[in-house]
């Protein structure tokens, strides 16, 4: 029975995609579902299956609110296929919807599922966070919450209290010398290993470019850290 474990929170800019990337990086070659408004996870090629959501107002309107039912379709579809461990990166506003249909269907898949939500200290997030855990709790065998420090620490006594039975893990805030960023954006985790010492060299100089290696490698390991509890709950 495939394990699949969906990286979720209904807030955007939380840095969910960033732990998809690092489970893509810790468990080489699991297949990834994308289930966003834009395909992001490009630098991953063939390893990813593209969803687009979610049925525009018109499409709704035009069919009674059936598009809005079926649009989980082709996921579902997905889904039951899987004979590999599997991770699904759901986008913004869209875990809720996807959750709920889930706790009736997911009897239904041969698979067992876990859901890992990502957290930070921003009000919206924290509001989303136990709210998911709850919805996912029936149906799933494990759950994880990432807490990223990007903008600060969640308050220690707020997660423990909210997060209940999920495994908790964090991601320090990173500083990254300045380019750093720039090859992130370019290709994700997945750049570090292919980055050229000589053309950082030719294009930042030798300081700048052994920092900008080195940055990425050390932030690569750290995110790659973070999602080690539920990496591991994946590959069993």
């Amino acid at each position: 029975m495939p394990r699949i474990l969906f990286s979720s929170q209904e807030k955007g800019g939380v840095g969910k995609t960033l732990i998809v990337r690092a489970l893509a990086e810790a468990v080489e070659g699991a297949p990834i579902i994308e289930i966003d408004a834009s395909h992001r996870l490009l630098e991953l090629e063939a390893r990813v299956s593209f969803f687009q959501m979610r049925a525009d107002r018109e499409a709704i309107e035009r069919t009674g609110g059936r598009a809005a039912r079926a649009e989980f379709d082709a996921v579902l579809e997905a889904l039951s296929k899987a004979t590999l461990p599997t991770i699904v990166d759901v986008g913004a506003n869209t875990s809720v919807s996807l959750f709920t249909m889930l706790a009736d269907v997911a009897p239904e898949l041969a698979a067992e599922f876990a859901v890992c939500v990502v957290v930070t200290n921003e009000p919206g997030a924290m509001v989303e966070t136990p709210r998911l855990l709850a919805l996912a709790k029936p149906w799933t065998a494990a759950r994880f919450v990432v807490e990223n420090r990007l903008h600060g620490n969640v308050d220690p006594k707020w997660l423990k209290a909210k997060a209940g039975d999920a495994t908790v893990s964090s991601l320090e805030a990173q500083s990254l010398e300045d380019g750093a960023e720039g090859y992130l954006q370019a290709g994700g985790l997945a750049i570090v290993d292919q980055l050229n010492p000589n053309k950082l060299r030719e294009a930042h100089g030798i300081g700048p470019g052994l920092r900008i290696r080195r940055d990425l490698a050390k932030f690569r390991l750290e995110a790659m850290r973070a999602v080690k509890p539920a990496a591991e709950w994946l590959v069993g």
